[in-house]
């Protein structure tokens, strides 16, 4: 374990591929609204609340985490062309390089209404406007214009509207005849195509597990397992199965294991699953083994926990945590 310890927080890590990049796609962008109220009331005007906005998305939570772990990392973005400035800064602010495509119109917005007074927590997603085909496949283009032997890409986050349901399908299979290791971490359709192309890790959660398999309920370890081989016969390398409190169930050949988090007082699970695909990705780039990937991985989604908002984590707290999680042989 401490060999681990050391791997991770030494910033001069010189694992063999440490020159490979890291790069995070971010298709359906969106601003973070957050808002703080003491004691909601249906119907009223509240003033002087406080709040704040955050440029964010699934590929660009992932990012800040792989950037906190000491890794370099790019986000190839399609950004609406109102908001492309302050896309590009927020990246070069955490010193994330920007591979960004311009697309029409405005970004859509999520809005987080937290009641202090009851700490209920209640989620608005916005919806995307459609976008044309042929701004698919002109992006399609650039994303391939950027994609190298040996580099880690991470597919993640839904499609803008519009989009075909085979869009990270169809890169994972251009990006694997390169040479590229790829992340896959959607849902719905996007998932059942990008599966079958056989990306080298998926990290679905129950509920996508569910719907994947079309089943209403998969329930105990053994079951869960069962499904994820399935994937495993696919020709995915790894799975993950995240189970929120409950841990993840990882499959890589032969090995199945059930990680269970430490035990911590979570503020807020909003972005855990990308602070675990970040820990995946910069563990699979550092050649960690198949358990310390594992560690590493439900460390950084409870470091994610215990802070308010995406994309936050902590070197210390990743290294602490990493000791009390759990691994054990299903």
């Amino acid at each position: 374990m401490e060999l681990v310890l050391n791997r991770l927080i030494s910033t001069d890590y010189k694992g063999k591929d440490r020159g490979r990049m890291i790069v995070c796609t971010l298709l359906n962008p969106v601003i973070d609204a957050f808002y703080r109220v003491d004691g909601f009331e249906l119907g009223a005007t509240r003033l002087d609340v406080e709040s704040r906005t955050v440029p964010a998305g699934k590929g660009l939570n992932v990012a800040r985490v792989v950037k906190t772990l000491g890794e370099e990392v790019a986000v190839a973005g399609l950004i609406p062309k109102n908001d492309m400035r302050r896309f590009e800064a927020f990246l070069a602010d955490y010193g994330i390089k920007s591979l960004l495509y311009e697309a029409p119109g405005v970004t859509r917005v999520n809005v987080t209404l937290h009641d202090a007074q009851t700490d209920c927590v209640t989620h608005i997603n916005s919806a995307s406007s459609a976008l044309p085909v042929s701004l698919q496949e002109d992006f399609l283009r650039f994303l391939a214009g950027h994609a190298e032997a040996g580099a880690d890409w991470c597919f993640s986050g839904s499609l803008p509207s519009g989009f075909d349901d085979d869009v990270y399908a169809r890169l994972i299979r251009d990006f694997k005849e390169i040479g590229v290791s790829c992340l896959l971490d959607t849902r719905g359709m996007a998932l059942k195509t990008g599966a079958r192309a056989a990306p080298r890790v998926i990290t679905p959660n129950l509920t996508e597990l569910q719907e994947f398999f079309h089943q209403e309920e998969i329930k105990g370890v053994h079951h869960i397992a069962l499904c994820g081989k399935r994937f495993i016969d696919m020709g995915v390398e790894y799975v993950f199965i995240t189970l929120g409190q409950d841990g993840v169930i990882a499959i890589h050949e032969e090995q199945c294991l059930l990680c269970s988090p430490p035990d911590i007082k979570t503020v807020d699970t909003v972005g855990c699953g990308d602070a675990f695909a970040a820990g995946v990705l910069v563990a699979q780039k550092r050649s960690f083994a198949f358990a310390e990937m594992c560690r590493m991985a439900v460390a950084c989604g409870s470091s994610k926990s215990l802070h308010e908002g995406p994309g936050i984590v902590t070197l210390d707290e990743v290294w602490q945590l990493m000791e009390g999680v759990e691994i054990r042989g299903i």
